[in-house]
C-alpha cells in the first residue's frame, strides 16, 4: 500500500483497496511541533553521526533487489512499484525527523501543474510541450529541513542622517544674475543602542538535492499541517535523511536573520538615512524542529540535455529549467525594434 493524498489514506497499488488513516493524538501533534534545544542536541552530536553507506533492499513483492544511497530511505521499487522502506535501525541519525507535512497534491496533480507551467513559457521551443505530455510525470520525494528560532540583541554604533534643502544661487551662462538651485544637504549625528529580534521558523534545506535557482517555490509551507512521523504516511515516496547537519543549518540560518537585524537598526537610528559602522550580535534561545516536507521533483531531456523541475508537493507552486527558443526570442526582438521604430516615426509627424 502507499500514501494517496488525493485522498489522505494508504491505497492499495494493486486493488485500489483504501484504508483511511487515523488522526493523531493531541499529544503527539504536539511533540510533532516541539521546538527541541539546540545547544543539547550539538552536545550529542558531538560523539559524531554515523557516516551514510548504500544498502541493498529486497522487495517483499518481487524479489528484486534495490540499492539505496546513502540519504535515501524510501523509495518504490523499479519492477513492480512497491513501496520499500529501510528499517530505520540501519539508517539511525542522532537527530531523527519530528514531523512530516504530507502530501497535498498527488502524481497526476503535480504533472497536470508541470505541464500547465512548461504551456506558459513563451520562450521555450513548440516541442517542448509534446516532449512533457509523453513525459512519465514526476518522483515524489519527503526532503529534510530544519526550522530555527532564537532570540537576538545587537548593539551598534552609526549616524543618524537628516536632509534639508538648501537654496543656492549660481551664475547664469545668459544673464549676470543668478540662477536659484536648491540642493539636499545631510547633517549627520552619532547614533548607539541596543534592539532586540526575535525569529521564528527560519526554514534551512537539510539537502542539497534541489538546487538553489528553484528551490524559490520551498520558502513557505503551511506547517500548522504538519503530523507525527509516521510510515503509512512515507509508503511510496523517496525519502532523504540529511546530509546539510544541524550547525550547518544554522549557519545558514544565521546569515538569513543579518537583512531583518540590520532594519530593525536602521529604523532605531532613525532620521532620513542611516550608516551603520558597527555591530555585535548576541544569539539566545536557539531552538530547531527537523521536519519531512513534500517534494515532486521531475528531470527530462530535451535536444540531448537535461532538465530539472520541481513542484511544491503542498501548495503546487512550480519552478524549473527548460530550454529557450532562439527564432522566437529573435521575433520578439525584432518586433519590439519595429513598434520604437513606429513610435519614433509617428513623434516626428
Amino acid at each position: 500500500m502507499a500514501f494517496d493524498p488525493s485522498r489522505s489514506a494508504l491505497a492499495c497499488t494493486a486493488c485500489g483497496h483504501v484504508r483511511v488513516l487515523p488522526e493523531p493524538s493531541v499529544d503527539a501533534q504536539a511533540e510533532a511541533r516541539r521546538e527541541q534545544d539546540y545547544l543539547d542536541a550539538l552536545r550529542r552530536l558531538a560523539a559524531r553521526e554515523p557516516s551514510l553507506e548504500a544498502r541493498v533492499v529486497d522487495c517483499p513483492s518481487c524479489g528484486a533487489q534495490t540499492r539505496f544511497e546513502g540519504h535515501v530511505v524510501g523509495d518504490r521499487c523499479a519492477f513492480c512499484a512497491s513501496p520499500l522502506l529501510v528499517e530505520q535501525t540501519h539508517v539511525e541519525r542522532l537527530i531523527r525527523a519530528q514531523a512530516v507535512l504530507p502530501f497535498a497534491l498527488d502524481k497526476r496533480a503535480a504533472q497536470r501543474v508541470f505541464a500547465q507551467w512548461v504551456g506558459s513559457r513563451w520562450f521555450a521551443p513548440n516541442a517542448l510541450k509534446a516532449s512533457v505530455r509523453e513525459a512519465d510525470g514526476v518522483k515524489g520525494i519527503y526532503l529534510p529541513w530544519w526550522t530555527y528560532d532564537a532570540a537576538t540583541i545587537t548593539t551598534y554604533r552609526g549616524e543618524r542622517g537628516v536632509q534639508r534643502r538648501v537654496q543656492e544661487n549660481r551664475p547664469n551662462a545668459t544673464a549676470q544674475a543668478g540662477a536659484a538651485t536648491t540642493r539636499v544637504v545631510t547633517d549627520w549625528s552619532p547614533a548607539a543602542g541596543a534592539v532586540p529580534v526575535a525569529f521564528d521558523d527560519i526554514l534551512v534545506a537539510g539537502s542539497p538535492s534541489i538546487a538553489p535557482h528553484l528551490a524559490r517555490v520551498l520558502d513557505k509551507w503551511e506547517l500548522s499541517r504538519l503530523r507525527p512521523p509516521a510510515d503509512e504516511l512515507l509508503a511510496g515516496f523517496a525519502v532523504e535523511v540529511y546530509r546539510t547537519g544541524l550547525e550547518a543549518g544554522f549557519v545558514q540560518a544565521r546569515e538569513r536573520m543579518q537583512p531583518q537585524i540590520d532594519s530593525a537598526i536602521r529604523r532605531d537610528i532613525g532620521g532620513d538615512v542611516q550608516r551603520i559602522h558597527a555591530r555585535q550580535t548576541v544569539v539566545d534561545d536557539i531552538r530547531f524542529k527537523h521536519l519531512l516536507l513534500p517534494v515532486w521533483i521531475g528531470s527530462y531531456r530535451f535536444a540531448g540535455k537535461p532538465y530539472q523541475i520541481v513542484v511544491n508537493g503542498q501548495s503546487g507552486e512550480v519552478e524549473g529549467d527548460r530550454p529557450w527558443s532562439t527564432w522566437k526570442i529573435a521575433l520578439a526582438v525584432l518586433a519590439a525594434l519595429l513598434l520604437l521604430l513606429v513610435l519614433m516615426q509617428f513623434q516626428q509627424g
